[in-house]
This record gives C-alpha cells, sequence and structure tokens, in this order.
C-alpha cells in the first residue's frame, strides 16, 4: 500500500468530495425532474378523469333524450303533426350531437393508436364545406347565428375547388372548427368560412365574433382534455377533445394550423394544408364519406 503525502491525501478527498458533490447535484437534478414527471402524470390523470365524466354527459344526455322522446311518439295515442315535427326535430339534434361526439372519439382513438391512414381522392371541397354548413344549420340557428361561405374567386357562377386530399379528415377539421365557433359565439353573431387555394395548398379560414381568448389561453387550447371552462359551472359543451383533434389531423396532414383571437372580439382559425402526393382513389368525393365513379359507360353511381 503507497503511502501518500500530506498533499496527495488532501488533492485526493478534494477530487473525491468534488464527485460527491457533482453526484448530489445530478440527484437534485434528477430529483427535480422526477417531480415534474410526477406533476405531468397527476395532471394528465386529473385531466383523463374529468374528460371521462364530461364524455360520460356528452353521450348520456342525448341517449336518454332520444330514448325519452320516441318512446313519447310511440305512447301517444295522438299527435298534432307540430307537435310530431317538433319532437322529430329535437330527436335529429340529439342524434347528430351524439354522431358528432362520437365520431370525435373514434377519431381521437385512431390517432392515439397510431392506425391513422390517409385515403386520398380528389375532394370538390366546395361541395364538402357547403354540406357540413348544412349540416350544422340547426345549431346555428337555433342561436340565430349567420354561416356565411366566403370565396376568394368572385365572379363565378359555381365556384370549385378539386383538390387532392382526404376528405373524410377535411370533414373532422372543419367540423370541429364551425362547432366551435357556433358554440362560443353569442346570440344573432356571425361566422365567416373563408375558402381559397395558394400554389398547392388548400387554405381554409374559419372566423367568428364570439366571446375571444386571452393571448395566455392560445397556447393550451390544442392540448387534449383542456377546457378553458372546468367544473359543473362551465357555460359551454364540450370535453375538450375537438381542437386537439383539428391539431392531430392537420399535422397528419402535413398542414398547419394557426389562432389568432381577442377577449370579447372573436378568433379565427387558419388552416393549410398541401395537397396529397400519394396516389388517390379512381373518382372523386362530395362529401366526406361519399365517392363517386364513372362505370364504363360514363354514367355516375
Amino acid at each position: 500500500m503507497t503511502k501518500l503525502t500530506n498533499k496527495e491525501l488532501i488533492e485526493e478527498l478534494k477530487r473525491r468530495f468534488q464527485e460527491n458533490e457533482n453526484a448530489l447535484f445530478d440527484l437534485k437534478v434528477m430529483t427535480k425532474k422526477l417531480v415534474k414527471i410526477n406533476k405531468k402524470l397527476e395532471d394528465s390523470e386529473a385531466l383523463k378523469s374529468n374528460f371521462l365524466s364530461n364524455i360520460r354527459n356528452e353521450i348520456n344526455n342525448p341517449l336518454t333524450a332520444i330514448l325519452g322522446l320516441s318512446q313519447q311518439l310511440l305512447s301517444a295515442s295522438e299527435l298534432d303533426c307540430d307537435s310530431v315535427k317538433s319532437m322529430l326535430a329535437l330527436i335529429h339534434e340529439e342524434s347528430f350531437n351524439l354522431d358528432f361526439q362520437i365520431k370525435n372519439i373514434f377519431a381521437a382513438a385512431e390517432i392515439e393508436s397510431g392506425e391513422a391512414s390517409l385515403g386520398v381522392s380528389i375532394v370538390d371541397v366546395v361541395t364538402l364545406l357547403n354540406n357540413i354548413i348544412s349540416s350544422f344549420k340547426h345549431a346555428a340557428e337555433t342561436k340565430n347565428i349567420d354561416v356565411e361561405m366566403i370565396y376568394d374567386w368572385l365572379g363565378e357562377e359555381e365556384p370549385a375547388i378539386l383538390f387532392k386530399s382526404d376528405p373524410e379528415k377535411l370533414s373532422v377539421i372543419v367540423s370541429n372548427l364551425l362547432s366551435n365557433a357556433i358554440e362560443f359565439t353569442n346570440e344573432n353573431g356571425k361566422v365567416e368560412i373563408k375558402l381559397w387555394t395558394d400554389g398547392s395548398n388548400l387554405k381554409i379560414d374559419v372566423k367568428d365574433n364570439g366571446i375571444g381568448m386571452d393571448n395566455a389561453d392560445l397556447e393550451i387550447i390544442f392540448d387534449r382534455f383542456r377546457q378553458l371552462e372546468t367544473g359543473s359551472t362551465k357555460t359551454h359543451k364540450g370535453h375538450g377533445l375537438g381542437l386537439s383533434i383539428v391539431k392531430a389531423v392537420v399535422d397528419f396532414l402535413n398542414g398547419t394550423v394557426t389562432v389568432s383571437s381577442s377577449k370579447g372580439v372573436g378568433s379565427l382559425f387558419s388552416i393549410s394544408i398541401p395537397e396529397a402526393s400519394g396516389p388517390e382513389m379512381e373518382g372523386f368525393s362530395s362529401e366526406g364519406n361519399e365517392f363517386i365513379f364513372d362505370d364504363d359507360e360514363g354514367e355516375k353511381f
């Protein structure tokens, strides 16, 4: 065993002391990281728990309404035409809401599992957007909200954009943005959807004059399960999936989504999506789930 001089002993002690200090520093850094990770996990669990509570209501409420209204129709011995129409309108509204929420849940699950696939076709974008606007007509009329489609090219009697993309995913994006715009716009308000192309990119703006948001809120609205209002006192429907799905689907299509908003003035969501480069299905789509093909004699079916 080599005998150390006093100087060597001091140097060795310094070295070991420095090693201990470095190890302690690394331990503190790791502890801070673990605390942050644990906090994120706790927040995630709280958000998911809140989501499950909200989504249960979003599904149970329309189902209960549909069952109750249909039971009234079946059990009533006599009903005048206006009453029947009113009840059928309510059943349709609740069915539409339920269908919309379930599609969002499936879309979120598909993206989360990594099983999302691209179904490319030649999309009649104008018809697609008009069909989406029509499907939300009742929701808009209930609040007396005017939904206007704005074309960037004026003067054409029947403007059209044929764009190579996935019609179902385009429908998911616009449907969620329009649903949000109507939900957060006050009665007698207005929603504008602007559509145009820029080179090989499809551009869509959805603008409302609703309640708007603070700049700080713009950083979290695309987070899954996050809502600006929470708890039983919230004044707007939803469960924090819509905008996260919009962001995920836009990213899947290699596009971008931006938002600008002012409290009490309204919000503007801007979408830019590049034309798909892969092979498209034979034919074209005028809706999110409809394809039209030519047979051998040129007939459409």
